[in-house]
């Protein structure tokens, strides 16, 4: 545990300790009150009551003031209301969201969980049976969570509590069917301890090493998905396609779970399969995998007026008319009322070879469908004139001569170009 504190730089820090009150978390308190002086480590205990077993609440509560007290050592004594929904879940993040707030209030460096070899190999087959995309476990250390005890069996915790005399407290729900935690530890970790009974330590092992590499490919990953190039409502993904396999899975998960989608593996392949083979997919409601772009769509404006010197905004492109700024791309117009809006049913736009229909323009070029609902129409005189970036050139207008021609412009022209790079 020193060398380990050493290696977080928690030397001299202010550490908030989560105690529940059983056997876990109060021997994590008793092991770093012995490993506080060397350290200068310097300790706060933290209890948080989920407000769901209100029978046991009060002797849990009881034995985390008393550790502290003991100790001489500050505490927090935090309940919560009782929740609408019993979740293992939910109350893990509750309570995870409730030492982060008393770590922050306190200036404290870390938060340290009693979280111990056994309760990884748990993890870790939890996110197996639910098919998880990284089935990694728990981290030893994620700022401010520190994780000490992932190389310990519970068994060797429950002995520091009897040969240092300590109080505790059992929570009946650790040995209940109700959730697939207690289901595993009760019935699939057992049968699988028979085939190797060290299984633990090797799922630990493992769960350490894949976690190493994951670090090194969530990098090169997350370094990917900051260069993906933006599209009006969408993001393109092409990139990807020429990505080592683990780096792109990786991408697609962060990118699936941003906006709200499932990201299990099987969810994650299915993307990776459709954006190689250029197929449409929708990973979730709201979301589309079409073209080579992941589209969610923005707000947009509806017949927004645009007048010298004025723009507005349309997803994530400015337009505006006058002398164009820096990265857009412009066009002349002629004089008339100027307006924006999304693409109608029925609009036409004038082409070198005459007028067509929009919609056939853009189905000509492949524009995929999430495409052409997103783009802004200038429109001038309410008639469809521009398309920003658009690779044909319309004619102007016979009027254009009669008042004079003006510049309307559309950016950045790096959001146009990448929108168009769609169709190629």
């Amino acid at each position: 545990m020193r060398a380990d504190a050493e290696r977080r730089g928690l030397r001299g820090a202010l550490c908030v300790v989560a105690v529940s009150g059983g056997p876990d978390s109060v021997a994590l308190w008793h092991l770093l009150l012995q490993a506080a002086p060397a350290l200068r480590l310097r300790v706060h205990l933290c209890h948080v009551d989920h407000g769901w077993r209100p029978e046991a609440a009060r002797r849990e509560a009881d034995i985390a003031v008393a550790l502290a007290q003991a100790a001489g050592a500050g505490y927090s004594i935090v309940h919560l209301p009782p929740p609408a929904r019993r979740s293992e879940e939910a109350a893990r993040d509750r309570r995870l969201a409730v030492l982060a707030r008393v770590a922050e209030g306190l200036g404290a460096q870390a938060v340290a969980l009693a979280h111990h070899q056994d309760d990884q190999a748990e993890t870790v087959l939890m996110q197996l049976v639910r098919g998880s995309a990284r089935a990694a476990g728990m981290p030893e250390w994620r700022p401010p969570f520190w994780r000490p005890l992932l190389g310990v069996e519970k068994r060797r915790l429950g002995a520091v509590c009897d040969e240092a005399g300590l109080e505790v407290s059992y929570d009946a729900t650790n040995v209940s069917d109700e959730n697939l935690r207690a289901r595993l530890r009760q019935r699939v970790l057992p049968l699988l301890q028979r085939e190797n009974p060290q299984l633990g330590a090797a799922i630990g092992r493992n769960a350490r090493l894949r976690a190493e590499d994951d670090h090194l490919l969530e990098e090169e990953a997350q370094a990917i998905v900051a260069q993906l190039a933006a599209l009006p409502g969408g993001i393109d993904l092409r990139p990807l396609r020429g990505a080592p396999g683990p780096i792109a899975r990786r991408a697609l998960r962060h990118l699936l779970e941003r906006h709200g989608a499932p990201a299990t593996m099987e969810r994650v392949l299915e993307a990776l399969v459709a954006l190689n083979d250029d197929r449409r997919l929708s990973p979730a409601r709201g979301l589309l995998l079409e073209g080579g772009a992941l589209w969610w769509g923005t707000p947009r404006p509806d017949g927004v007026s645009l007048r010298e010197g004025m723009r507005a905004r349309f997803g994530d492109l400015w337009l505006g008319i006058g002398a164009p700024p820096p990265d857009t791309l412009s066009v002349q117009i002629p004089r008339g009322d100027v307006t924006v809006r999304a693409r109608l049913p029925g609009d036409r736009l004038r082409t070198p070879g005459g007028t067509r229909k929009l919609q056939d323009i853009l189905v000509d070029a492949k524009v995929p469908r999430p495409v052409r609902l997103l783009m802004p129409i200038l429109m001038i005189d309410h008639v469809p004139f521009w398309v920003p970036g658009q690779p044909w050139r319309p004619e102007m207008a016979s009027k254009a001569s009669e008042g004079g021609l003006r510049t309307a412009w559309a950016g950045p022209a790096q959001v146009v170009t990448s929108l168009w790079s769609v169709l190629k």
